[in-house]
């Protein structure tokens, strides 16, 4: 058996808001590492803390951030104002004290397509998982020892919930008093608050997301997030999708045994593991397409994972009641 693939993704630069601070359209402020706006961190300061600061966006703005991943846990927490928000799973209309949450490479979208006037505060803290495998670790500053590291980390895998209102103001409180750190460069003292600001948000958010006993029941473990996070990998990657995945290798990958992985692909997509990522194959088959019309249908089958053609065009007519050369031809709609 060949290693194990891993998915890769590229995180999100952010250049929508940029440019809107470039053109006056709002305020920025924050410190950030990589491709991810404000004053700069220091190798030594808080690793893995990739982007923390606040926007305040007065009148309608005529930008947004559009569906997009980041690669690590982001939470959000709306100051003032309104701001549409969503991931895969649903949308929100976020008000003032609303939070939301996402994951690593989660996808999700910020404006509808559009931001309302609002100020909005967030930290995006890298947990490592650089792949799809599941495989996640806070840096140690984050918790006061490895094992409530892991037990933070077990919670937020748990629990998929994206969206929180404020219970208290003490949450707010909090992401006032940080907001009102970035006005300069970090001092050490700085750097102190930013990790007692950042730990406390984490640990309140854990504690209001462990109370939803719904989603324990249903994924104690939070392996169907992992699993369902594996699949919206293949289907952000043509190129991932088409390698030769086995059973196994994708049991691995989602880090669960081969029966848990096919139950739950049941549940989850009704599909078997190998069926829904052949359905992610001829979804993307379906767009190369439209999109490619010099590329040769057969071509297409190849790049996009299947070994027949006679397979792939069977397997497209039962999908979308249409061969693939005539489907190329159709308008779309």
């Amino acid at each position: 058996m060949r290693s194990v693939t891993k998915i890769a993704f590229r995180a999100d630069d952010c250049s929508p808001l940029v440019l809107a601070e470039e053109r006056g359209e709002l305020s920025l402020s924050g410190y950030g590492r990589g491709q991810y706006p404000g004053l700069r961190l220091a190798p030594g300061q808080l690793p893995g803390l990739r982007s923390i600061g606040v926007w305040d966006a007065v009148g309608r703005q005529n930008w947004g951030l559009p569906f997009h991943r980041n690669e690590g846990i982001e939470i959000c927490y709306l100051l003032h104002g309104q701001c549409e928000f969503a991931t895969d799973e649903g949308s929100w209309s976020l008000q003032s004290g609303d939070m939301t949450i996402t994951r690593p490479w989660q996808r999700h979208r910020v404006g509808n397509p559009h931001i309302h006037p609002c100020k909005l505060f967030w930290f995006i803290l890298d947990v490592d998982a650089s792949t799809s495998s599941g495989r996640w670790s806070f840096p140690d500053w984050i918790a006061p020892d490895a094992e409530s590291r892991l037990e933070l980390l077990r919670c937020y895998r748990q629990h998929p919930r994206c969206h929180l209102r404020e219970e208290t103001q003490e949450r707010r409180g909090v992401v006032e008093q940080l907001c009102s750190s970035f006005v300069s460069e970090p001092s050490r003292l700085q750097v102190a608050a930013l990790s007692a600001g950042i730990n406390y948000l984490l640990v309140s958010v854990a504690d209001s997301l462990s109370r939803l006993p719904e989603d324990s029941a249903q994924d104690p473990e939070g392996f169907d997030a992992t699993i369902r996070q594996f699949y919206r990998g293949l289907e952000a990657s043509v190129e991932k999708a088409a390698e030769a995945w086995t059973l196994e290798e994708i049991a691995h990958a989602c880090r669960v045994g081969k029966s848990y992985l096919s139950l739950a692909c049941r549940r989850l997509f009704n599909h078997s593991p190998v069926g829904q990522l052949n359905v992610i194959r001829l979804e993307h088959a379906a767009r190369m397409l439209r999109e490619k019309p010099l590329i040769s249908v057969t071509e297409i089958a190849f790049t996009c994972g299947f070994n027949s053609s006679q397979y792939f065009a069977r397997s497209f007519r039962k999908r979308f009641a249409s061969a693939p050369a005539a489907y190329r031809r159709q308008p779309p709609g």
